[in-house]
């Protein structure tokens, strides 16, 4: 009978984490790669979307990933039953690593993603998402990489993303999203996901 109520109250916790949860966004730096080169290029901003399928697998969607270098860009795409640790307590998650395949369909042609690599690690406290992957596209002849250190992305009713970054305390946005190089006294900006007047 113990053992049944313990299972019960495990499986309880893990649908009210996954309601809670659902798909979360997470926007911050990224960098994208050939590391055997070293020829990186560094993204100010990306989004990536997190989705908990249960308290073990989850789907990631990766943005378009454009490199300049090499005049290419890889469609987004999403990432299809990760396997992941979930601690209970701390509510972390943290993917080991693994591979992964996937197909997306470019106009008409199929081509093949394929991950050698894959880890990331989410942490609740911090609402932070850290992915690191290498990935082949299509018959791309070399391997990339791709970073992200990103925190969460709280959907607002305004219709405004509030993005909490570690180094964001100077950055404004205006009230469309739109970053703000020199704001201008008396104008209502968005900073640290607030509406603040500067």
């Amino acid at each position: 009978m113990k053992k049944t109520f313990t299972l019960f109250a495990i499986l309880l916790v893990c649908i009210t984490a996954m309601a809670q949860h659902g798909e979360m966004k997470f926007a911050g730096p990224s960098k994208f790669g050939v590391e055997a080169m070293n020829a990186w290029q560094d993204n100010e901003t990306d989004t990536i979307v997190f989705k908990m399928n249960s308290v073990t697998e989850a789907d990631i969607t990766l943005p378009a990933l454009t490199y300049n270098a090499m005049g290419m860009t890889i469609p987004s795409f999403t990432i299809h039953n990760l396997k992941f640790n979930y601690d209970m307590t701390t509510h972390n998650a943290v993917f080991p690593e693994q591979t992964y395949e996937e197909t997306i369909t470019v106009g008409e042609e199929e081509k093949k993603i394929t991950g050698s690599s894959f880890t990331a690690e989410y942490n609740a406290t911090a609402k932070s998402f850290k992915i690191t992957t290498n990935l082949s596209y299509g018959k791309m002849p070399v391997v990339v990489t791709y970073t992200i250190d990103a925190v969460y992305v709280k959907e607002t009713t305004t219709g405004i993303n509030s993005v909490a970054a570690k180094d964001a305390q100077s950055i404004y946005y205006d009230l469309s999203g739109r970053k703000v190089a020199e704001p201008k006294a008396g104008s209502i900006y968005i900073v640290n996901g607030k509406k603040m007047m500067k």
